[in-house]
This record gives structure tokens, C-alpha cells and sequence, in this order.
């Protein structure tokens, strides 16, 4: 039986309730069956990417069971400072 479509705000709902994340930001888009984006909070802070990895995958598997892999993609831990770089190049070569 395939797996019951996953609103935006069940995911959301989940990751913040299950991390307890601290002013969480979500910039999240849907392809296919499956959302993927990036979740934003300072709750990240201090933490490797490995372990940011760990937590999301943790909390979905907590929340959702096996169903997790067919409903989430890819998802990026960031904190808000992490966010907010500057990507462009502003000088140099």
C-alpha cells in the first residue's frame, strides 16, 4: 500500500516536536513524492553534520517508521548564521 501523502506542516510539526528546535525555519519543496530542503535553527549549533544528519533521520524514523525513505529526500541542517552566508563572491578572482 503506498504511502499516505505527507503535508508540509506534518513534517515541520515532526522535526520541531521530536528536536525541540529553537526557532526553526523550514525552506522545504516537494518533488515527486518526497520533500526535500533545508531546516534552519540554532539548535544545530555546535553540531557536525554527521550528527545534524543523524538527528533528522532519527526524529523521521521516530515519527513516520520505514515510510520515512519513500516520503523525505534530502534534507540540510544549517544554524541561521550557516544560512545566511554569502555565496557570491565579492572581490578577488
Amino acid at each position: 500500500m503506498p504511502a499516505m501523502p505527507l503535508r508540509k506542516h506534518q513534517l515541520e510539526d515532526a522535526l520541531t516536536n521530536r528536536l525541540r528546535l529553537i526557532e526553526p525555519q523550514f525552506v522545504l519543496e516537494k518533488m515527486g513524492r518526497k520533500w526535500s530542503g533545508s531546516i534552519i535553527s540554532t539548535t544545530f549549533k555546535g553540531r557536525r553534520d554527521l550528527e545534524r544528519q543523524q538527528m533528522l533521520w532519527d526524529a523521521l524514523e521516530a515519527t513516520f517508521g520505514a515510510e520515512s525513505v519513500l516520503i523525505v529526500g534530502t534534507l540540510l541542517a544549517s544554524t541561521p548564521e550557516e544560512w545566511e552566508v554569502n555565496l557570491v563572491p565579492t572581490g578577488g578572482h
